[in-house]
């Protein structure tokens, strides 16, 4: 899925990237506001975590399967 940010800027959101994200919400281990270590332990680049958290209701819809309650 693509996530336009800032109207100019079109980020490319995997399911793998998507997946990445889950793994890291679903650990509890860090708020999720915390960007720079979302990053961290999930590989993504800065702008993929914003990205997945302004279209995360999107890529529910896409990827229905990757949400880990």
């Amino acid at each position: 899925m693509e996530q336009v940010i800032n109207k100019k800027v079109t980020i490319d959101i995997s399911k793998e990237d998507f997946e990445a994200y889950e793994e890291v919400r679903a650990s509890g281990v860090t708020n999720m506001f915390d960007v720079r270590y979302v990053c961290e332990l999930s590989g993504l680049s800065r702008d993929k975590v914003i990205a997945v958290m302004e279209g995360y209701e999107k890529l529910m819809e896409l990827y229905p399967d990757v949400r880990q309650n």
